[in-house]
């Protein structure tokens, strides 16, 4: 074998493993994200994110389908605008309604009452990060 054929071969090996290696974490990604909306979001929005949770009946303006934001976003989905949301940057109007409170501010006081507290604000960033890779992964076309 040529020494260029077994470069190519070498980082074809590579290229493959630190695929692995990415693919598992997005998956782990991918979960905690799930957890984090059952446990925050899903009393509004339904476990399967439709809009039809145990709260929705409550609230005067319609919970929105969380499976359809990519397909109501010329099919991309709108990565940016729903962390502003959910981070609270954004003001929806069904959040002001409930007085519901910033998840950034929700998921760094958790974080401040730990030992980690000067990690809070990157910590609620991870966790705002992992929900929105869950939200994509369960997209209708």
């Amino acid at each position: 074998m040529s020494a260029h054929l077994l470069r190519l071969l070498f980082l074809l090996i590579v290229l493959s493993l630190v695929n692995n290696a990415f693919s598992g974490e997005l998956e782990n990604a991918i979960a905690a994200g799930k957890q984090e909306f059952i446990h925050s979001c899903s009393l509004c929005h339904g476990e399967d994110a439709k809009g039809e949770g145990r709260y929705s009946s409550m609230l005067t303006v319609a919970v929105a389908n969380l499976t359809l934001l990519k397909k109501n976003n010329d099919n991309h989905f709108p990565f940016h605008e729903s962390y502003k949301i959910i981070d609270g940057r954004d003001k929806i109007r069904s959040h002001e309604l409930m007085n519901m409170p910033s998840w950034s501010e929700r998921f760094s006081s958790i974080t401040k009452d730990s030992a980690q507290e000067k990690f809070a604000e990157t910590i609620a960033r991870g966790k705002i990060f992992e929900l929105l890779l869950y939200l994509e992964s369960i997209q209708e076309e």
